[in-house]
């Protein structure tokens, strides 16, 4: 027969069962969180350092091409030459990761930039916040599906 202090001790185990489940799950997501965002800021920056040159990228397994050269926040026109650029103003933000589900993510972080061409006059100015979206495939890998720069 189960008492009233059995069932107490039963009652127990499981919320400390339960705290440590939920526990594991936070840190487990704050862990692919801080991960996710890590690697937008990477990718974005080596896509800005390489001026879009997918061949150049060690992110080729995880971002596709069209993708990859969109991240590049100095694109523009027909310059296709990183030395064509004098730069004044180069930001990245701090990237923010929220994790939807098990299997998709969006990070969101802002640029800022401020150059002008080499031999023309004027300066050209942009500042934007863009959205990385992330999907975990089957390999367990995750890798961006989508990115969005609104103009």
């Amino acid at each position: 027969m189960i008492n009233k202090k059995n069932i107490k001790i039963i009652g127990t185990i499981v919320g400390i069962i339960a705290i440590i489940i939920i526990g594991v799950y936070i840190y487990n997501q704050i862990k692919i969180s801080n991960y996710l965002s890590k690697l937008t800021y990477d990718i974005v920056q080596e896509s800005y350092d390489t001026y879009g040159d997918y061949s150049k990228s060690k992110y080729q397994d995880i971002v596709p091409e069209n993708i990859y050269s969109s991240m590049n926040y100095l694109r523009g026109g027909s310059y296709d030459n990183r030395d064509e650029f004098i730069i004044y103003v180069s930001n990245q933000s701090k990237v923010n990761t929220l994790i939807f589900f098990l299997d998709t993510a969006e990070s969101k972080y802002t640029y800022e930039i401020k150059f002008s061409v080499k031999g023309e006059e004027g300066y050209s100015y942009g500042k934007s916040t863009c959205t990385v979206q992330w999907k975990l495939d089957d390999d367990n890998v995750w890798r961006v599906s989508d990115f969005d720069d609104p103009p």
